[in-house]
């Protein structure tokens, strides 16, 4: 037997308690039952990554609910690095299919969510709660940018007499857009907060939410649509920022594009592109 053929016996038995391959390789029947050890923190540990990376979809289901069926999702996506940070990016998908029981087709799920008895809206707005904590999550752990675009630079480029809206750039790697139920939206505020339910929105449009990290902190904020679209052209690519602002006027010609600028000089989401 050679060391690959035991570490995947271990594995096995760690995912999914088949111990008949790993068997082989104990002494006596004894060590199977200690090894029950290293399968209940292999759980705990995948468990508590993702009560951690989705605390406020947890907040809503609640510690006990979160916790059975976070275990369902380890077993369906066990961890594939060798580390538990970022676990958990199939989470809302998984989380969608259990919760309608079309992904997950079986009698205990279907307890779960019914006992829990939560409208369909509910379960529309756990899911995009479950985005919002990834993408909260993401822009956290996503790459420092040592080009962000400046007030003090732009000063620089204008006593320079260059054009600004020549000026190529992008939103810096922190920067992403969700899109999900704007009452979701202010759940998720309410929940991070600990606020009354008093003070959520009582709409239901989809909107597009524009995550950010700005001095290790993460801001989250709706988008109106020419900021949305002003936002896409210079999300993972690099562009003129005439292009940006012609987008963003083409959704609203009466969209402020130099308030608008500034406002990203001051929340350092944009990147300047030099060659």
């Amino acid at each position: 037997m050679n060391t690959q053929e035991y570490i995947n016996a271990f594995a096995m038995y760690l995912r999914h308690g088949d111990s008949k391959n790993i068997e082989i390789f104990c002494e006596n029947p004894s060590h199977i039952n200690r090894l029950a050890v290293y399968r209940n923190g292999f759980y705990k540990s995948c468990i508590d990554a993702l009560s951690a990376n989705f605390p406020m979809c947890e907040k809503k289901l609640l510690a006990e609910r979160f916790r059975e069926i976070a275990r369902h999702y380890v077993d369906l996506f066990p961890p594939e690095q060798g580390t538990l940070v970022g676990y958990g990016a199939n989470f809302p998908k998984f989380l969608e299919n259990f919760l309608s029981n079309t992904g997950l087709n079986n009698k205990e799920s279907l307890e779960l969510t019914k006992s829990r008895k939560i409208t369909s809206n509910s379960y529309a707005d756990l899911i995009n709660i479950a985005q919002l904590d990834y993408a909260w999550l993401k822009s956290l752990m996503s790459a420092d940018s040592n080009k962000i675009l400046t007030i003090e630079y732009v000063t620089e480029l204008l006593e320079q007499g260059i054009e600004l809206t020549e000026l190529n750039v992008r939103l810096n790697p922190s920067v992403l857009l969700v899109q999900v139920n704007e009452h979701a939206f202010s759940e998720w505020i309410s929940l991070k907060t600990n606020n009354s339910d008093n003070n959520l929105s009582k709409a239901t449009s989809t909107r597009f939410v524009m995550l950010w990290r700005i001095q290790g902190t993460v801001q989250a904020r709706l988008l109106a649509p020419a900021e949305v679209a002003l936002m896409e052209t210079l999300l993972g690519k690099s562009s003129p920022l005439s292009e940006a602002f012609e987008a963003a006027i083409t959704i609203d010609e009466n969209f402020d594009v130099s308030e608008a600028f500034t406002a990203c000089l001051q929340n350092e989401l944009l990147e300047i592109q030099t060659n």
